[in-house]
Parts: C-alpha cells; sequence; structure tokens
C-alpha cells in the first residue's frame, strides 16, 4: 500500500518505475545454474521493434525468483520488473548501440542478483542499514523546487487541525465533545492508510474495538515496499532482521525528512545537517558471478566490465568522458568480438571519427583513442573474462589501439593562453560582485571567491571546489589551504595570498556549515556520472563564458593557471620555477625533480608575498 501524506511529504523512491513488459519470446539464453546467456545481444519485440532485455530465470532458483520484482539499472535510473520464468526489461530506445551499452549493463545487475538469490539471505551491519536508510531520506529531504509554494503545507496543516476540532467538539447541530486521543482516532481512520500514518505519527500501537495495528505493522505497510527496492537497486537479498530494522531506519527518516520540510516551507534553507547523519554506503563482498558461457563479446559488453572493474580505480569524470567515444566505436564496429578487431578496425574508426564525424585530429587522438586504448588494455588483462571452468583469462593478447594515431597539421595558436589584463579585471569585477545566496551559499560562494583563489595561487579550478572548511588552516603565523584532490594525485599545501583574505574569504570560511565550502548545496543524485565539485567547475567556467568575452581558445578556470605562472616568473616576480611549479602543483608526474622539492609554507608565503596584486 503506498503512503499518503500531504503533497510536500509525497517524495518517493527517486526514478524507480515500473516497466513495460515486452511480448513473450523465446529467449536463446542457457536455461542452467551458469552464467550469463550465451547470446548477449538485446532481443526485438514485436510489434514495438524495440530491444529487450530477456533472460530465462535458471532453474535452480526459478521457483524463489519468479513472481518477485527485480530491479535493474536503465538509463541512469533503477526500474523495477516483475520476473516469471524469465526477465523481460524494455530498453527503451532504437538505438543499437545505446541498447547494446543498457542491455550490458542490465544483464549485470541481474548475473548479480541471481548470484545474490542463489546465496541465500544475508545480514547487513548497522552502518549500512542506517547508510541505505539515508537514501529515503535524501530523496525526500532535497531543497525544494524554484516554485515551492510553501502555503501547501500550511493548508495542509489547517485541514487537519479543523477535522480534528470537528471530531472532538462536533458541529453547532450535534455538539459533543470527546478527547484529544479519540478524535485523533476517528480523524485518522477516515483517511488512505489512516490507522497507519497514525501509528507512525505517535510511534505507538494503534488499538481500538474497530481497528488494531502495531507500529511495526503500520511502518512496514507504509515503507516496506521501499526498503525493498533500495536493497533490489543494490542487488542484496536481506535476512529477515536486516529488512525489519531497514524499515525501521526508513521510518526514522522520513521523520527526519519531514520536519526538514517544516524548516524549508518556514523559510530556513540553510545546510542540512541531517546529511551528517547519514554514512555512505559501503556494499559487502558480492556474491561472485558464475562463469560466463563462451560467446561473443562485444566493444559494449567489454566497456560494462571494464566500468565494472574500474569503479574503485577511476574517477567518475574519466568513466563519464569515455562513455561517448566507446559508443561511437561501439556503433562503427557493430556486434564484433573484441578479439577479431584489427588494428586496420581501429585506423578505419579513427579516420570515420576525422572524415564523417567532423572531429579535429588532435581530440581523435586525446580523447577517443585514449578511451579505446584503455579498454582494449584492459581485455589483455586477466579480469576482462572468466572462462566456463572459472579460470580468469585475457581476451586479447595484444590492444588493436597500439600504435594509432592520426597525423594532425600543425595548429596556429591565436593567441597566448593567459588572460589579458582586461580580461583579468573583467571576470574578477564579475566574481566581486556575487551576492551571497541563503539557498546556495556554496554556489554563490564559489563564484564569489573561485575566480580569486585561482587568480592568486594558480590552482585548478576543480582543486578549489574540493576544498572542504578543515583544508583552511593556520599553521603558525600562515594560513594555508590543503588541497587533497589534485589532478596528478599529490596533495599539497599553498599559503593564502594577502588579496585573498582582503577578499573576505577567510571571513566566508567561518561563517561556512562544514563539508565542502564551494560545491553540495543539493544532494547528490542517484547514479551521477559527475560529482558535485565537478559539476560546480563547469558551471563556473559555464557563468564566465556568459558573462565575460573570451577569445576562442581561452579557457574560462584554466587560463588562470598560465596567467599566474606568467606573472610568478615574469620581471619583478622572478618567482623560481621549482617554487611556482610546487604552488601550482605543475607536472609532478613528468618531472620527477619537481616532484622532490618541497618547500616549506612560510617559503613559499615569501614568493607569494612577491605576487602582485591584479589590477581591478
Amino acid at each position: 500500500m503506498a503512503l499518503r501524506m500531504p503533497q510536500p511529504f509525497q517524495r518517493k523512491l527517486g526514478r524507480i518505475r515500473p516497466a513495460a513488459k515486452a511480448p513473450d519470446q523465446d529467449a536463446s539464453g542457457s536455461d542452467t545454474a551458469g552464467g550469463p546467456p550465451r547470446s548477449c545481444a538485446p532481443k526485438r519485440a514485436a510489434p514495438s521493434g524495440i530491444p529487450q532485455l530477456n533472460v530465462r530465470v535458471p532453474s535452480d532458483i526459478v521457483a524463489r525468483i519468479k513472481g518477485t520484482k527485480i530491479y535493474l539499472p536503465l538509463d541512469g535510473a533503477v526500474v523495477a520488473v516483475t520476473a516469471s520464468d524469465k526477465v523481460f526489461l524494455s530498453l527503451r530506445t532504437k538505438d543499437a548501440a545505446t541498447a547494446r551499452a543498457r542491455h550490458a549493463a542490465a544483464l549485470n545487475a541481474l548475473m548479480q542478483h541471481f548470484a545474490a538469490v542463489r546465496a541465500g539471505p544475508k545480514p547487513l551491519t548497522y552502518k549500512q542499514i542506517v547508510a541505505l536508510a539515508g537514501q529515503a531520506y535524501r530523496q525526500r529531504a532535497a531543497p525544494p523546487e524554484d516554485d515551492f509554494d510553501p502555503d501547501v503545507l500550511e493548508q495542509a496543516r489547517r485541514e487537519r487541525i479543523e477535522a480534528l476540532t470537528a471530531w472532538r467538539y462536533g458541529d453547532d447541530d450535534d455538539p459533543i465533545e470527546i478527547s484529544e486521543e479519540s478524535a485523533r482516532f476517528f480523524e485518522a481512520i477516515q483517511r488512505p492508510m489512516g490507522p497507519q500514518l497514525l501509528a507512525f505519527e505517535t510511534k505507538a500501537d494503534v488499538t481500538s474495538p474497530f481497528v488494531c495495528v502495531t507500529y511495526e505493522e503500520a511502518i512496514e505497510d507504509l515503507f516496506g515496499a521501499e526498503a525493498d527496492a533500495i536493497l533490489g537497486a543494490h542487488q542484496l537479498v536481506a535476512d529477515v532482521d536486516t529488512r525489519r530494522k531497514l524499515v525501521l531506519q526508513i521510518a526514522e527518516a522520513v521523520r527526519l525528512a519531514a520536519g526538514r520540510l517544516v524548516q524549508q516551507a518556514q523559510g530556513d534553507f540553510s545546510p542540512d545537517p541531517n546529511l551528517l547523519r547519514f554514512p555512505a554506503f559501503e556494499a559487502p563482498a558480492q556474491a561472485p558471478i558464475p562463469p560466463r558461457a563462451p560467446g561473443r563479446v562485444t566493444v559494449a559488453v567489454l566497456f560494462e566490465r571494464w566500468k565494472a572493474f574500474n569503479a574503485d580505480k577511476k574517477a567518475a569524470s574519466t568513466i563519464r568522458r569515455y562513455g561517448p567515444s566507446i559508443a561511437s566505436l561501439s556503433t562503427y564496429l557493430g556486434a564484433r568480438d573484441v578479439r577479431a578487431i584489427t588494428k586496420s578496425d581501429i585506423e578505419g574508426w579513427a579516420d570515420h571519427r576525422r572524415d564523417v564525424d567532423k572531429i579535429e585530429p588532435s581530440t581523435v587522438n586525446r580523447n577517443d583513442l585514449v578511451a579505446a586504448a584503455s579498454i582494449f588494455n584492459f581485455a589483455t588483462s586477466r579480469e576482462s573474462d572468466v572462462g566456463a571452468d572459472g579460470v580468469k583469462r585475457a581476451l586479447r593478447d595484444d590492444s588493436p589501439v597500439k600504435g594509432v594515431k592520426l597525423h594532425k597539421p600543425k595548429k596556429r595558436q591565436a593567441r597566448e593562453k593567459a588572460f589579458r589584463a582586461t580580461e583579468v579585471s573583467a571576470i574578477l569585477t564579475l566574481a566581486r560582485g556575487v551576492v551571497p545566496d541563503p539557498r546556495y551559499p556554496r554556489a554563490s560562494a564559489s563564484r564569489r571567491f573561485g575566480p580569486f583563489i585561482c587568480a592568486y595561487s594558480g590552482a585548478r579550478i576543480q582543486e578549489v571546489c574540493w576544498l572542504r572548511k578543515e583544508d583552511i588552516a593556520l599553521e603558525g603565523d600562515i594560513w594555508v589551504m590543503r588541497f587533497p584532490m589534485t589532478k596528478d594525485g599529490f596533495a599539497r599545501t599553498v599559503p593564502l595570498h594577502d588579496a585573498l583574505i582582503e577578499e573576505g574569504l577567510l571571513e566566508y570560511w567561518r561563517s561556512a556549515a562544514d563539508g565542502l565550502l564551494f560545491a553540495g548545496d543539493r544532494p547528490q543524485k542517484l547514479n551521477a556520472t559527475r560529482l558535485a565539485p565537478e559539476q560546480r567547475a563547469s558551471e563556473i567556467a559555464a557563468w564566465i563564458s556568459s558573462n565575460v568575452a573570451l577569445d576562442e581558445g581561452v579557457s574560462p578556470n584554466h587560463a588562470w593557471r598560465h596567467s599566474f605562472i606568467t606573472r610568478a616568473q615574469g620581471a619583478g616576480v622572478g618567482m623560481a620555477k621549482e617554487m611556482a611549479s610546487a604552488i601550482t602543483g605543475h607536472n609532478r608526474v613528468k618531472d620527477a625533480h619537481d616532484g622532490y622539492f618541497a618547500p616549506p609554507p612560510h617559503e613559499m608565503k615569501t614568493a607569494l608575498d612577491r605576487y602582485p596584486r591584479y589590477d581591478i
């Protein structure tokens, strides 16, 4: 049964929705207890022609799975399907490459579910249970949309009071008086799921001659389906006690979210302290996926395996960036098995990207071929495939991408990459004019201080957006920034230039909430491919580009690094190259000598004190 509440509370688990059932047709997969079906290609459903996942449930677990809901990933969402002796999922696209990628992701999740069912129900730790309940909280307590009307909540409150008053005192024609507790009961049972909601609101059993419901029965009715959906989205088969505890924790999370929504309706959009209550979910070790049966491995399937293997090794932005390149390669090669792809095939695709897709050769080399090289290098590792005997084996002995490169004409650089004085003045004037926004304090602070920090440190904008409150500190008598997330993986500490202090950075720092200083006003969306600091860095670039006229090829964010190094090593400052590299974190991977040079903060502060202020 569904939870019915006033509109501000009617927030369901994000993006979990029933899937359209595909017409029944034979699956060409295996009906054994083994791994994925031999055919990893999507089937086309008649008469729509839309590809679908069509997999027969293995015979050893069909009795346990038939009639249950399974939650599978689809285009960034989680979709609920009801299993019969087969599992059907419409892939909701007619594009072949997209369908293959979606099919591979859904199939991988389905195999994980089959493995979890075989392994049997497992317990979760208390911390894991609370983390999962946090998903229910974040879905409900997210900041409302701009058109949010707090009067809706107030109207619901008034209607509830009027109904209670009517039950307690009757009306002028039939005056009565009953206890407040009785009035609440009679008002509640008139509402859908009323007794359950009354038990939830009072955190007590509801007993009367008319209806009896315990607190745990009530929250099971209200939140049991949501608990199943959250567990299913993680391919978890939990034991009875774990599920009961999760339902209890979801109820507490909903209670907290209701209070948060009331705060927002009263105009309080301050950072949400409840978010710190819920830890990040750390999944238990997954049941091993049975060996894959021999069959075709397409580029799309290989990419899904690569993503699964690198989920905790590569940045989310890298995985996202590779997506369009691999989708193009998959479309070009079609259903070819990766073991049969040659260097000539890759060269043909690179030419196609240049000549047909009209992509610059340098971009093909830098983006497309790098992405292809990464997944084909993975294909040469033992992690890329599991044989029918359970032994890990490489799909290939070599990479067909090795040595492939498009020749590109020497490109003329129209102008220097550093900002000119007029551009510096325009950007910093724009930043200085930003007014704090209490609804989005971190976003407005990123615009106010992000460009200034880049200007006076040469830091990358993403490094700035990753700064947390504890990353700005006083070391001795020197204020410093500790950059924990850098492109090359080397954390570094940089003193604050006096100009940053004069701009009010420390005043903002003192007033800011714990956590990220310049990103994270809204909770991270489920299945987001970029983290909040990465998104904020892109938004700052777009904001500057839309307000300041910059020449083509001049980066609104990265040009600060060129500007800083140019001024630092120019006449009048004379900062040593090693010192400039230490401050900016430049090329520590490429230049091992710079990696050994680690000046203390007071030496960097002395060098920064000679760095002149910009004319604004």
